[in-house]
């Protein structure tokens, strides 16, 4: 891969709406009070998604008031659903599958693909790791509890055979802005991060202590042959971070999601609000492939569509 496409530069062509067409598709019906949306570490891409998001629903007349919730990243945004402490939530789309599964009452359902996440795995240059296996018995920081980092962290320590015996790291649960602390004051070996490419925050430290990424193409077959349709191989480029080669990867669908109670006609316009205004909900200095056309919001990964976002695609795609 040469060179990374900024989310400017994908989006530059898709589906710019004059406001007035967008209007005609969202002011209609209720207008909410509140639409707030579950989102992850401030900082981190989901925050500055959601917040963008947020702004957009308030700007286009879906809701009054709109805030991104500071959390702990998907299983937690899931929650936040269930409990109707939130309208919307950004959440993994294996941790969608994982919450589905457990039959939890009121499972939601996704309005469509918002962008890839990318996993790395990040040592510092002078360590002694450079393969899955070298983390045995090291001090790894494994992603806060009910994040999606931890949940595919997990996935990919059993599947490299590092869950048991003396193989095993030693795991500390660490969101990634107190991990990437740790990582940089050498108080874990390696650090588990899953973000849209690049994190703001893996630019800050690379440019102050020298990194590397771990490639984690050797655990990819099993992970695609247990958990079908979820994990993409992906590449980090060299040069995503300051000094930083590259590393094959995989990545994962990040979904906004919401209650199967949600107004149907609400679902259809924060649809169009993606597809229409797509420009705008891109963060600042990101990069990678951003999936706000209606082709590809609707590749969820298996997880189900909510009626209301099934309906505004047709009326999109034709």
């Amino acid at each position: 891969m040469s060179g990374i496409p900024t989310r400017r530069a994908v989006l530059g062509y898709a589906l710019a709406a004059p406001a007035a067409a967008l209007l005609a598709g969202c002011t209609p019906g209720p207008r909410h009070d509140r639409l707030d949306i579950a989102a992850g570490e401030s900082g981190g891409m989901y925050f500055e998604f959601a917040t963008l998001l947020s702004q957009a629903l308030v700007r286009y007349r879906l809701a009054e008031h709109s805030s991104a919730l500071q959390t702990e990243a998907s299983a937690q945004n899931l929650h936040l659903l269930a409990e109707r402490e939130a309208s919307l939530s950004l959440a993994l789309a294996d941790t969608v599958a994982q919450y589905r599964a457990a039959a939890n009452e009121g499972n939601p359902l996704a309005l469509g693909r918002v962008y890839q996440n990318y996993f790395h795995c990040i040592v510092r240059a002078d360590a002694p790791i450079r393969t899955l296996p070298d983390l045995a018995g090291r001090r790894l920081g494994t992603g806060a509890a009910g994040s999606g980092t931890w949940v595919t962290g997990q996935r990919i320590l059993e599947e490299a055979g590092l869950k048991s015996g003396g193989n095993a790291p030693r795991e500390t649960k660490l969101g990634y802005g107190d991990g990437l602390a740790a990582l940089e004051s050498g108080r874990i070996d390696a650090l588990f991060l899953f973000g849209g490419m690049p994190v703001g925050a893996v630019s800050e430290l690379a440019a102050r202590v020298e990194l590397r990424l771990i490639g984690l193409s050797s655990v990819l077959p099993g992970l695609r042959s247990r958990y079908p349709g979820l994990y993409d191989r992906v590449m980090i480029p060299a040069g995503t971070y300051p000094g930083v080669g590259q590393a094959q990867s995989l990545g994962v669908a990040n979904l906004l999601m919401a209650p199967a109670s949600f107004p149907a006609q609400t679902a259809g316009q924060v649809v169009r609000l993606l597809v229409e205004r797509a420009q705008e909900l891109i963060p600042p200095g990101s990069a990678g492939i951003q999936y706000l056309t209606p082709q590809t919001l609707i590749s969820t990964a298996g997880q189900p569509l909510h009626p209301g976002a099934i309906q505004a695609y047709r009326e999109l795609h034709g």
